[in-house]
């Protein structure tokens, strides 16, 4: 084999060798920027977001005698939670969650038990092994909502209460169109008092706004009619 052949197998050699590590960088460098640019999923964000303070005053319902305020940003919505005042021995938190979020197409549909307790992370103590099957149903001026309770003896009941109100009822925050709420309430008392917050009276007014909306007799209805599941 002549010099010039050996010259010129060694040159495309190393072309070969060049180009394949080009086109090997090439593929690193797409890989690397693709997993930049994808999305993160509503479940990794719900994880990583972070709640800050917001004033009482800047909570979306009216909530007489909360504590604090808490708000953070989800995949296309935002979420409140409002520390209520317990009164009772039974240990835990009365909390109020706001889950406020845009939702397509031309009607909004029945609250949806699972995709709700996902997108809040589960059900509070003491209703972590209730189903959707054991909700009761009620209705007020802004039509139906959802319950179950626990009595503690004769005076102390917890409740969980569960509703969605669409922006035909009341004002939405920001560019939302449903507002999904949930209710976690021990007093001392009855079953009316305990889901005051989530009743008309209260839920209605958007913080600042002047609409008021009158508020009717609590109706409670069958226990068959529940949200969808």
């Amino acid at each position: 084999m002549s010099r010039k052949t050996v010259k010129q197998d060694v040159s495309v050699w190393v072309s070969q060798r060049i180009g394949a590590l080009l086109f090997g960088a090439f593929l690193l460098s797409a890989c690397d920027a693709s997993l930049v640019q994808q999305p993160q999923t509503s479940e990794e964000i719900m994880d990583t977001a972070t709640y800050v303070s917001v004033p009482t005053s800047g909570i979306w319902v009216n909530a007489p005698g909360a504590v604090t305020a808490l708000e953070r940003g989800l995949l296309n919505a935002r979420e409140q939670r409002v520390a209520l005042p317990n009164r009772t021995t039974v240990p835990g938190d009365n909390t109020l969650i706001l889950l406020a979020r845009y939702l397509p197409g031309p009607t909004l549909g029945r609250f949806r038990y699972e995709e709700f307790l996902q997108q809040v992370g589960g059900l509070p103590d003491p209703f972590q092994a209730m189903s959707s099957g054991d909700l009761l149903s009620g209705e007020d001026a802004l039509g139906p909502y959802f319950w179950s309770e626990k009595r503690y003896g004769a005076n102390v009941i917890c409740v969980l209460g569960l509703r969605r109100l669409g922006g035909g009822v009341r004002q939405m925050p920001d560019n939302a169109n449903a507002l999904d709420v949930m209710l976690r309430n021990c007093v001392n008392g009855t079953a009316e008092d305990a889901l005051m917050p989530i009743s008309a009276a209260n839920i209605a007014n958007y913080q600042g706004s002047a609409t008021v909306m009158t508020n009717s007799p609590i109706r409670m209805l069958s226990a068959l009619a529940g949200p969808t599941p």
